[in-house]
């Protein structure tokens, strides 16, 4: 039920408030897929509770806060863009369909690898008992595969609403939320895992599979 209060929450955030002036918009196609990616993205995670944001400060540093806080900037920038800065709401063309599958893949990513870490898997920066380091299936391509996913399926929006201020600016938020994000989470995982995590990161890109 969580999980489902959450959704509906950052969706009125970042979708139907902006959209108040426009409420038309609202049924938009593309504006429901967002939305349904939005959706499965809470859906195929652990929720973020007020009490584990506060357990977890020493750890995590409020570092969900800021994802949390880049992601609202991320998708309300190219939905006000669209709706109030172009006419051709309705075109529907290649890049519409790269938008859609960026999406999907992007969400499917994220949701394999929260289903390979299993109960490791959290929405704050904590070390949990027993905590073993898991190199299998998206871990073996990128060592923080969920915010490649949760990246790829955030900017995602501004390629469906072709905008190209709000792709730039989710691009650039999204960033520097997970540079941030990786920085204290790596210095935790070294901490407990020591040289074992040092080897897998010389081994296994960051972000980006082969780049970074």
């Amino acid at each position: 039920m969580r999980k489902i209060v959450l959704a509906s929450i950052s969706n009125i955030l970042m979708v139907i408030l902006p959209l108040l002036g426009k409420p038309a918009l609202i049924l938009n196609g593309k504006i429901l897929f967002i939305i349904a990616g939005c959706i499965c993205m809470w859906l195929t995670q652990p929720p973020v509770s007020v009490k584990e944001t506060s357990d977890q400060k020493s750890s995590d540093r409020f570092s969900v806060v800021l994802i949390l806080f880049m992601s609202v900037i991320s998708v309300v920038v190219p939905v006000a863009d669209w709706a109030y800065f172009r006419l051709d709401h309705d075109r529907f063309n290649a890049v519409t369909v790269i938008g859609f599958c960026m999406i999907i893949a992007g969400v499917s990513f994220r949701a394999w690898s929260v289903k390979t870490l299993g109960r490791y898997f959290t929405a704050t920066v904590q070390i949990t008992e027993g905590h073993t380091l898991v190199k299998t299936g998206p871990y073996r391509i990128v060592r923080h595969p969920s915010y490649t996913g949760a990246f790829l399926a955030i900017i995602a929006g501004g390629v469906i609403l072709e905008s190209i201020t709000g792709f730039v600016i989710s691009c650039i938020a999204m960033i520097i939320a997970y540079y941030v994000r990786i920085r204290i989470e790596e210095k935790e995982l070294t901490g407990w895992f020591g040289q074992a995590y040092e080897n897998y990161k010389r081994d296994t890109k960051m972000i980006i599979p082969y780049v970074w």
